[in-house]
């Protein structure tokens, strides 16, 4: 029954909001049904079929028990049907689904997040190269 229920989550860990949310969800999730995997970390990247851009462009889950991958507003639906105080939140968040604006909201808000590269910023400013990770999960 639990392998049914758990999903992996995979988030932009330079995201302060997506951490924010993350941190959130996981004070939330009391049957402990999400695994949280930072796309900043090809470690927890490399074994999903799904492109570095579109994992930056939106957040993706995984159900477990089926590898089933939904992203954007469908995976923010699937995170409402597993954490109990996210549960009445899920049929609006269906109805943005099916009438369309639900996706276009995620991706408004999703476009202008603010990204911090982990480790990247000093005094002098921030750089962002290639083969930097967010070890952190």
């Amino acid at each position: 029954m639990r392998k049914r229920l758990l999903i992996e989550v995979y988030y932009d860990g330079w995201c302060p909001l997506c951490k924010g949310i993350r941190r959130r969800l996981e004070r939330w999730d009391w049957f402990g049904s999400l695994q949280f995997y930072s796309i900043r970390n090809p470690e927890d990247i490399q074994h999903i079929s799904v492109s570095p851009q579109e994992l930056e462009a939106r957040m993706h889950v995984r159900s477990v028990h089926d590898g089933r991958m939904q992203s954007g507003i469908a995976a923010v639906h699937k995170l409402c049907t597993r954490v109990p105080l996210l549960m009445p939140l899920s049929l609006f968040v269906w109805l943005g689904m099916k009438s369309g604006i639900g996706d276009k909201l995620y991706d408004w808000i999703a476009a202008r997040r603010s990204i911090v590269p982990s480790g990247a910023c000093d005094d002098e400013g921030c750089s962002i190269h290639s083969g930097h990770s967010d070890k952190a999960k």
